[in-house]
């Protein structure tokens, strides 16, 4: 009789640890420890499927302020990122046959903090969700989600200042004194229009500029041809009617 209760004590406790085994096996991050702020590849490794059914995806939501995430290559899976979502989708990964995961990324900057990235597994029959987020430190869950410590001092990355676009604002002074006395400007460039011509009696001036007097010597000289052409008709006239008088008389005679 006590022979068949220790029997049947050791069958139960073994059934326990068997089903218990595959919720007891973690996965915990590689490395566990890293300095806030730094930029480099975390390691999650499967250890098993779901209860002896081959893994076929891993779906794992990245913490707040994790940034420039992005999957790592991994032999005969696909790797995607969507929002803060990483997924695998591969193999499939048999049961008794570990698998690590990397994503490459930014932690944040902040030391002495603990960041959570909970992790579903996938298989062809069932899935584990790594979900579970302790309340208090060292709270024991069934299906912890991945958990990494951050450590100060953070990495703190100062970005170049980005080159201006603006131009430099020159005062008035500094203006006038680069540009060149003999220079011109657009306002004073020659017109290309050709100047409309002046009517007579219009009220435009027609006075001579300044550089050129008018001193009346174009007047008289005016004059002095007026007389001279009087001068001339007259003489002409005498002559013919000379001319004229002296061919009557010459006639009277004969």
């Amino acid at each position: 009789m006590i022979r068949r209760f220790v029997f049947l004590a050791a069958a139960c406790t073994a059934g326990v640890l068997t089903t218990a085994s595959p919720a007891a096996a973690h996965i915990d991050p590689d490395p566990t420890e890293a300095q806030a702020g730094a930029t480099l590849s975390v390691g999650f490794t499967v250890e098993h499927g779901c209860d002896g059914s081959p893994t076929t995806q891993l779906d794992m939501r990245l913490p707040d302020g994790v940034v420039d995430a992005s999957p790592d290559p991994v032999e005969g899976w696909d790797g995607s990122i969507d929002g803060n979502v990483v997924t695998f989708v591969g193999g499939p990964l048999p049961d008794d046959v570990e698998a690590t995961f990397a994503v490459t990324m930014t932690l944040p900057a902040t030391p002495d903090t603990t960041i959570y990235f909970p992790f579903v597994q996938r298989c062809e029959v069932g899935e584990i969700r790594w979900i579970g987020i302790p309340s208090e430190a060292g709270d024991e869950l069934a299906e912890p989600a991945p958990a990494l410590l951050l450590t100060g001092p953070a990495v703190t990355t100062t970005a170049p200042p980005a080159p201006s676009t603006t131009p430099p604002t020159e005062s008035p002074a500094t203006t006038a004194a680069s540009t060149p006395a003999n220079s011109v400007d657009a306002t004073d460039a020659p017109t290309t229009t050709s100047p409309a011509p002046v009517t007579v009696g219009s009220s435009e001036s027609t006075s001579l500029p300044a550089s050129e007097p008018d001193d009346g010597g174009s007047s008289d000289t005016g004059t002095i041809f007026f007389i001279a052409s009087v001068a001339a008709v007259g003489v002409v006239g005498l002559l013919a009617y000379l001319r004229s008088r002296s061919s009557r008389t010459g006639g009277t005679d004969r």
